[in-house]
């Protein structure tokens, strides 16, 4: 079996060590504090979140948890908060009952194949009011003061501007900020959004959460993860090979994974030393295999956004500066703000400060190689 895992999220041996991070998240929840927690995708929050989730929970905090990536309205919101609440209620017959006395909103229950009951709810009217969200949001709070200590974490919390014309970011403020026995998580994975949704004196989670921003993993916990890894199957690989392969992802953790699973399918039972080829050819492998889903992203954009990320394979400083917009033929500030904010939102790029950067490694080298390819045709 492959000792590399980047497909579900890392548990036991394959989590990497972020002792420090889990212990600030844990503390600061059991002390009755909420947290903003954000970093790019891929850089292991979820799977860093679970385990801190773990302790509570064996501390007697029982936490909930939902993804908000699926959200597209008042109505998805609803079930998918009350869904994740009915996974963690200790009295069925009470939670029903909170339930029914929402307005417009109605319980239902159902069992599957194997006769397990699965809940569900139906809408009386084809649209919820905010109102009833608000009913919604105050749940938790009910619900742990009925049993004990709630935790309520919400993934990819920045989609809730998706609902921002319901004024959903405030009516949530408003009510979590009454709440003393439930205390919330917040994730993010486009740090610039969710950086404002908190750091932002004008937004209304302005200061109402503890911030930690999750890095890249230290160099030397990481070598130390691969070369165990490679090791159990025979195969080695030198310090300053890993430092070639972490860098060559830009020391993200999926992408760590992903780059070293491939090594090693390529490498088991044939060859036992890593080398500089290897991991180069490993890398372009991962690309090709990848190479139709990049297509398809690339071929959805405009003329301006695919030179925007021709020139972000040079460079990520200073994009708009009037040498930058020439040297790549940007066309102009305004236009270029309006690319920027598409592939911000799309999750192609980041911003670090005033730096843009690839969210996916190997999503750069592919439109690298489109842009010598489209050179190389012009040419002939």
């Amino acid at each position: 079996m492959n000792p590399f895992n980047y497909i579900s999220i890392a548990e036991g041996d394959n989590f990497y060590d972020r002792k420090e991070e889990t212990k600030r998240i844990v503390d600061t929840l059991q002390g009755g504090n909420n947290m903003v927690l954000f970093a790019p995708r891929r850089y292991g929050k979820t799977s860093l979140v679970f385990r801190a989730m773990k302790q509570l929970e064996q501390s007697g905090i029982s936490c909930v948890y939902l993804d908000l990536m699926p959200v597209y309205s008042l109505e998805s919101f609803a079930e998918l908060y009350l869904q994740a609440l009915y996974r963690k209620q200790t009295s069925f017959e009470r939670f029903i009952q909170m339930v029914s006395a929402l307005k417009n909103i109605r319980p239902k229950m159902t069992f599957d194949e194997f006769g397990k009951p699965e809940f569900g709810i139906e809408f009386a009217e084809t649209k919820v009011s905010p109102a009833t969200i608000a009913d919604i949001l105050e749940l938790p709070e009910k619900m742990a003061q009925d049993g004990r200590r709630i935790v309520v974490v919400m993934d990819e919390f920045q989609e809730i501007r998706k609902l921002s014309k319901f004024g959903l970011e405030a009516l949530m403020r408003s009510k979590i900020q009454l709440q003393h026995h439930a205390n919330y998580l917040f994730l993010g994975s486009k740090t610039h959004i969710i950086q404002d949704m908190f750091m932002d004196k004008n937004r209304p989670f302005y200061n109402s959460a503890i911030t930690l921003q999750i890095s890249t993993l230290p160099e030397r916990e990481t070598i130390a993860f691969i070369t165990s890894r490679f090791t159990t199957s025979g195969i080695r690989i030198s310090e300053d090979l890993c430092r070639y392969l972490i860098a060559r992802v830009e020391n993200i953790p999926y992408y760590i994974q992903l780059l070293s699973a491939e090594i090693w399918q390529y490498m088991v039972g044939e060859l036992h030393d890593v080398t500089k080829d290897i991991i180069d050819n490993c890398f372009l492998r991962v690309v090709e295999l990848k190479s139709d889903y990049y297509f398809e992203r690339t071929d959805r954009l405009s003329v301006l956004q695919k030179r925007l990320l021709i020139a972000l394979t040079q460079s990520g400083d200073n994009i708009y500066s009037g040498d930058y917009i020439r040297r790549y033929r940007l066309v102009g500030a305004s236009s270029l703000q309006k690319a920027v904010a598409v592939l911000l939102d799309e999750g192609i790029i980041d911003r670090n400060e005033a730096t843009y950067t690839f969210c996916d490694p190997f999503y750069k080298q592919y439109i690298y190689n489109y842009a010598s390819q489209r050179n190389a045709s012009e040419r002939n």
